[in-house]
């Protein structure tokens, strides 16, 4: 498949011109003319281009790319070395920012609520998209804790659950947003759901939180966007006859006692 028809497929599956987004979404590195193998990851890094490579990908698509709005755009340091190894190879780099959490079927909070359990979805802004965040309602009330664990399970990650209500009540009506999903506690006086289910949080959220009696969810920023580049790819791969592998990169930890 041609390069340039396989991001127009993209654009126009995630309606990406819809968006106002700091990320470029589609090509950031044009690399080879077609595309046959496809690998995805989270984030454009140097491990996942360099795994790309070795699994003889012609694309490398990703969440987070290379290229952003307002950004130093430099090509130097480790940002030169990004893209000299993909441009030496062929790698075709692309990216899909804001579109790919607000898909309703394969975007990361989809993902996120087809883990937490079946009910009524809409965005937090009903019937638009570009709102990003989902609600779910639940079709049945669900223990914090024992989604908590679920959640750690499912994503391979720590939860960290804060707020009044997390351990007095049943859950039912959620907001979801993968990434930072801090504004929608942080910017709201009256809260219209119980439970946030998002990556990472801002100092104040804590206090907001448990003032507010919403239990929050914070499962890690790249825990909450890992999956829905892979649920695009194996879509994308599947529709167009393309190999597909996707690359698991999240950083290990160390720490110095």
């Amino acid at each position: 498949m041609l390069t340039q028809e396989f991001c127009s497929k993209l654009d126009a599956l995630l309606d990406s011109s819809a968006f106002k987004d700091p990320s470029y979404n589609g090509l950031q590195v044009q690399g080879r003319l077609e595309i046959h193998t496809l690998a995805t990851a989270c984030d454009a890094s140097q491990a996942a281009i360099e795994r790309a490579i070795a699994l003889g990908a012609d694309a490398l698509l990703v969440h987070h790319g290379l290229f952003w709005r307002g950004a130093d755009s430099r090509i130097v340091g480790l940002m030169q070395r990004r893209v000299q190894t993909a441009l030496a190879a062929g790698l075709n780099i692309i990216a899909y920012h804001l579109p790919l959490d607000a898909h309703a079927t394969l975007g990361n909070n989809a993902y996120l609520c087809s883990l937490i359990g079946m009910g009524s979805r809409d965005y937090v802004v009903p019937g638009d998209k570009t709102s990003i965040a989902m609600s779910l309602h639940t079709t049945l009330p669900l223990d914090a804790l024992q989604l908590r664990e679920h959640l750690a399970q499912a994503l391979d990650t720590r939860v960290e659950l804060f707020g009044r209500s997390a351990w007095e009540q049943p859950l039912q009506h959620f907001a979801i947003c993968s990434g930072s999903g801090s504004f929608l506690i942080d910017d709201s006086l009256s809260p219209q759901f119980e439970a946030l289910v998002t990556g990472d949080v801002n100092e104040q959220t804590y206090q907001f939180a448990y003032e507010q009696g919403i239990a929050v969810f914070a499962v890690g920023h790249h825990a909450s966007e890992q999956d829905g580049v892979r649920c695009l790819g194996e879509y994308i791969a599947q529709s167009f006859h393309l190999k597909h592998h996707h690359i698991h990169c999240a950083l290990e930890k160390q720490s110095i006692l």
